[in-house]
């Protein structure tokens, strides 16, 4: 997949105010177990590792080994004997960072929405598939 579209998204929309920032103001409010989650964590250094984060989601969905490699981190310190997030909650992820967008990126519109979708579930769908991994593992 090439995500030369979404990498311009994402300049545009960083360039019009704090995306990040925003992210986590609706991420925050989506769910009330994230709220729970996220209260002792410093919001500064996450947005910061949300933006490398995306980066490298889009590189997994190219393909390319560093987006892969950092996905399988991801994965596994995100599996429940870790972090512990549930497979269910990556759907509150994806649409808040999505309306982010759309509130930031001023030439955001449906066949843009539809490649983020593609490319950030396939990081998704990779990520939440490892939550049992480790607990089957030791079983």
């Amino acid at each position: 997949m090439d995500c030369q579209d979404m990498r311009t998204s994402l300049g545009r929309a960083i360039t019009h105010g704090d995306l990040f920032g925003r992210f986590y103001d609706i991420f925050l409010q989506s769910n009330s177990k994230l709220k729970t989650m996220f209260t002792n964590t410093d919001l500064d250094a996450q947005k910061a590792l949300l933006r490398q984060g995306v980066n490298l989601a889009l590189l997994f969905a190219e393909g390319k080994s560093i987006g892969k490699s950092a996905m399988n981190r991801l994965r596994h310190s995100h599996s429940k004997p870790n972090i512990g997030v549930e497979p269910s909650l990556y759907q509150y992820w994806l649409e808040s960072f999505i309306k982010a967008l759309a509130e930031f990126d001023p030439d955001f519109d449906g066949n843009l929405e539809k490649k983020w979708r593609q490319a950030l579930s396939a990081a998704i769908n990779h990520i939440s598939g490892g939550y049992l991994e480790e607990e089957v593992k030791s079983a």
